[in-house]
């Protein structure tokens, strides 16, 4: 790899972190259900599980339900360690 290519990779590529979707996060404030399990790694089916418990707050456009960023950054957040199946130990956000 040359010098110009690793410079313009900045420190995301130098820490190891997944270029592809941290500026995706960084540059909105919410994403759907697809997008949030894409970025999360959690499946679409749990986390449709999740909003309907209202583990997940989402705002409602017809159909579409679009997380916050924050808000699922904040869940996985205080959730790390928990079993997401298990409605009683799962902490909503």
């Amino acid at each position: 790899m040359n010098t110009n290519t690793t410079a313009q990779m900045g420190n995301h590529a130098a820490s190891g972190c997944n270029t592809s979707t941290r500026p995706f996060v960084q540059n909105r404030i919410g994403m759907t259900i697809d997008e949030a399990a894409e970025y999360t790694g959690i499946g679409r089916n749990t986390l449709r599980q999740l909003v309907s418990w209202g583990k997940i707050p989402v705002l409602w456009i017809g159909r579409k339900a679009i997380v916050r960023t924050d808000a699922l950054i904040h869940f996985m957040e205080i959730n790390q360690g928990h079993n997401l199946l298990e409605y009683e130990q799962v902490l909503p956000v």
